[in-house]
């Protein structure tokens, strides 16, 4: 008896359970297929992590995003691993959101749009209804720090990033992260102390 190959939309599926990892190493030899699976991934969180930013341009922050994705594609054999895919992917997106902010007059990098935009999009419904009031009263509170604090502070305790992805994606070193870290937590923990907001853990 004779096997049969497995069919397009077989392959398709192998594609798309795989890691990140593998994904771009197959779309640094050119794979459309598995570039078109780490798209579908990235590109709804990366919309609206952008289109926050850009107080819901939803259609300029799907522009961006594009030019991100289409800059993975091009630079994907230049990618060493050195991070996690996601972290290199993000911080492509937010050097093409930061770049178009630089050239625009309508929004500046310290519009508090961009503390928002932060949250983690994959948090469930009761995740963010738990902590929406406390990240709402921090996020006001972030707006005291200076820029170089509110961005270490936003990636670590809203996206999740460790020292070392801050570090990539602000093209910092890791001891400046370390620094301006303990600087923002003590003057965040002034603020929440005279706010009298307590429960989060710095």
């Amino acid at each position: 008896m004779k096997g049969h190959s497995p069919s397009s939309k077989q392959q398709a599926e192998v594609v798309g359970k795989r890691s990140d990892e593998v994904l771009m190493e197959l779309i640094s030899s050119g794979d459309q297929q598995a570039f078109s699976h780490l798209y579908l991934r990235y590109q709804p969180r990366l919309v609206k992590y952008c289109s926050r930013v850009l107080r819901d341009d939803i259609a300029q922050a799907a522009d961006l995003v594009d030019e991100a994705m289409f800059d993975v594609w091009r630079s994907a054999e230049n990618f060493a691993g050195r991070s996690k895919v996601s972290t290199w992917i993000y911080s492509i997106a937010r050097n093409k959101v930061v770049s178009w902010l630089r050239k625009t007059s309508e929004l500046t990098l310290e519009d508090e749009s961009i503390l928002d935009a932060m949250i983690d999009p994959a948090a469930n419904p009761h995740e963010v209804l738990a902590l929406d009031d406390m990240k709402q009263q921090l996020l006001r509170l972030m707006d005291q720090l200076t820029d170089e604090h509110r961005e270490v502070i936003r990636l670590t305790y809203f996206e999740d990033k460790s020292v070392k992805e801050v570090a990539e994606i602000l093209d910092i070193s890791e001891n400046t992260v370390k620094t301006r870290m303990f600087y923002a937590r003590k003057r965040l923990a002034q603020l929440l102390e005279k706010a009298g907001i307590v429960g989060f853990d710095l």
